[in-house]
């Protein structure tokens, strides 16, 4: 097997006396380590010398391993945890290659990313886990992927839009080299990153002459056991066709038997052919049998090739985007997905060009049907009959079927309306409707209402602000969430909080902010853009984002990073006004013509 070609560079911002990175390679082996202290020691670089340690026994414990797998290497890195004092906050990103196959490991928090061709996405990701916990992945590379291990420092600094902007077609050093001015600016201690540029080496084996003996004679075997080889055997990427009715051995020997009926001498003949005659006869017989059976092979032969070069030129790529597909299913469904579209173009442009009926026809759609079901299995796509149900299963939404308002929200123990004029709570059962505090010119015109920890917030799209109201002893008193610059907000549709505030636009955009400043954040993923949607749904107490598409008839479910997950069709989400999940039920209630829906959760 070829030796692959490694490339990289590293990039690791200044420590000081509370957190330390750095980014280590030996061989192929390579990793990225943080470590942070709230507290001051009085040992002279603590974090240095703890961070060596803790590097030395990565090495230690991978190079002494017999074997090196998945597990084998879990079991080092776990050694090595033991090393790290529990009141030292560890971000450790490992990654080793063995051949074609990448292993990754992330102890405590951090991210791999993977550029392949022109896509980059995340192949595993650590987000508020603890420090001793760790998360493993493992699988196949192709020519030309860039491989980038961060520490969770760097992740929050450099998003996946940045990493994408300045890694189009650039190598490892200069990547390293444009990314590191905006590490450095944020002046986080603890980013550190390398950059891994994977290319497979090109093996030239020895081109050997044979003598013209050899070359005669590895013909003739070659021929002798082609001939030989019974129907029934095939090779796992060619099988050549067969076509009985112009077997070679038949053919000769048919047109042999023919001709030397009609030499036979008569039983009763009346004219003796000289020796010389006879001779100069069965020369001229058998000249005419090698070259009709020439003709028959040369026929055969060019059928075959032809056959076999429209396979080839199908089969083993396809087979190869195949294989890479099922090698990325556990580390990331989208780029797998990719992978399986890929296959699936391919098998379907060429299969035309071979002979019905044929192996290498059969193959060739056998190959297919693996493709299209690796496809629908990764395709993230639910297709779903959304049943009406009583709307007393959403307190929510059937609280919206009684009263009137332009946006509603809900919390354990209430629900709030929002209109033009005021903001108003029912109890969970829609009764004692209260007005909460009327609007005194304070927002022009309301485009989202969420509640967070007791307090509500409105969204205002012409004042490009989120009106945030804390309840007091007198009533509720009014701030503004974004206190600098805000952002515009002309396009916003809807809005949610789970301690971060997500805002979702007519465009199909998210924004994303955290206690008033903007973070890195956009969707990534999803087979087609969002179309015209209407709302946003998370929490703090739920794992994900789900999102109301009406343009596409569908609710769209991506993590809290923004990765693509899943979405679920109906026909009624087309008119849907609003929605509620359950996680902890698996149920999605659309409020749709004035009725409710469910659909189950996978």
């Amino acid at each position: 097997m070829a030796e692959s070609n490694l490339t990289f560079a590293k990039i690791v911002a200044n420590p000081n006396a509370y957190s330390w990175s750095q980014a280590y390679n030996a061989g192929k082996l390579f990793a990225v380590l943080s470590l942070v202290t709230q507290e001051e020691t009085n040992e002279k670089d603590y974090l240095n010398v703890l961070g060596k340690e803790i590097l030395d026994s990565l090495e230690q414990e991978f190079f002494t391993l017999e074997t090196k797998n998945l597990e084998s290497v879990k079991q080092a890195v776990l050694t090595t945890a033991s090393k790290i004092p529990p009141e030292v906050d560890c971000s450790f990103t490992i990654g080793f290659i063995v051949n074609n196959i990448l292993y990754v490991y992330i102890l405590g928090n951090g991210r791999v990313s993977l550029k392949r061709q022109e896509k980059l996405g995340n192949l595993l990701e650590a987000r508020d886990q603890k420090t001793d916990s760790l998360k493993i992945a493992s699988g196949f590379l192709e020519d030309e992927d860039t491989i980038v291990l961060q520490t969770k420092q760097f992740a929050d600094i450099i998003s996946i839009d940045i990493l994408t902007e300045f890694m189009d077609s650039l190598p490892p050093a200069e990547v390293a080299e444009n990314l590191a001015p905006i590490v450095h600016e944020k002046e986080e201690t603890a980013a550190a990153s390398i950059i891994i540029k994977y290319k497979t080496a090109v093996v030239v084996d020895e081109i050997i002459e044979p003598t013209m003996e050899e070359a005669v004679s590895e013909i003739i075997e070659e021929k002798e056991a082609e001939m030989a080889k019974p129907d029934s055997q095939s090779s796992p990427f060619y099988t050549p066709t067969v076509n009985n009715k112009l077997n070679f051995v038949t053919k000769i020997k048919q047109t042999f038997s023919s001709l030397l009926s009609k030499i036979k001498r008569p039983q009763t003949p009346t004219v003796s052919l000289s020796h010389s005659k006879k001779l100069i006869l069965t020369v001229v017989v058998i000249i005419l049998v090698v070259f009709i059976s020439s003709i028959i092979f040369a026929l055969n032969k060019q059928r075959d090739t032809k056959t076999q070069n429209a396979f080839q030129a199908i089969y083993p790529q396809a087979q190869k985007k195949y294989s890479e597909g099922e090698g990325l299913i556990e580390l990331n469904q989208n780029l797998a997905r990719d992978s399986f579209s890929k296959a699936q173009q391919i098998l379907l442009s060429g299969k035309d060009k071979l002979p019905k009926n044929s192996k290498e026809e059969k193959q060739v759609l056998d190959l297919l049907t693996q493709v299209n079901e690796a496809l629908n299995k990764t395709s993230g796509v639910t297709n779903t009959q959304a049943k009406s149900v009583d709307a007393s299963v959403s307190a929510l939404l059937l609280a919206e079927t009684k009263n009137t308002g332009l946006y509603f929200t809900e919390d354990d123990t209430h629900i709030y309306a929002l209109t033009s004029d005021q903001v108003y709570s029912l109890n969970t059962d829609g009764s004692n409707k209260k007005t909460l505090f009327k609007n005194n010119n304070d927002w022009q015109k309301a485009n989202g209402l969420a509640t967070y920890f007791g307090n509500l917030y409105v969204l205002d799209s012409k004042q490009d602000q989120i009106l945030k109201f804390v309840q007091t002893d007198s009533g509720f008193s009014k701030t503004n969430y974004f206190s600098s610059t805000a952002p515009n907000l002309s396009k916003a549709v809807s809005m949610a909080i789970d301690s971060s505030v997500y805002i979702l636009s007519t465009d199909g955009t998210v924004a994303k902010f955290t206690k008033g400043a903007a973070d890195n954040f956009s969707l990534s993923g999803i087979d087609k853009p969002l179309l015209s949607p209407t709302g946003i749904f998370t929490n703090p107490s739920a794992n994900n984002i789900y999102i109301l598409d009406n343009g596409n008839s569908r609710i769209v479910v991506f993590d809290k990073s923004g990765n693509y997950k899943n979405q679920y069709q109906a026909g009624i989400i087309k008119s849907a006004k609003d929605f509620a999940v359950l996680e902890s039920s698996k149920k999605i209630y659309v409020l749709s013509g004035g009725k409710v829906y469910e659909i189950d959760l996978k």
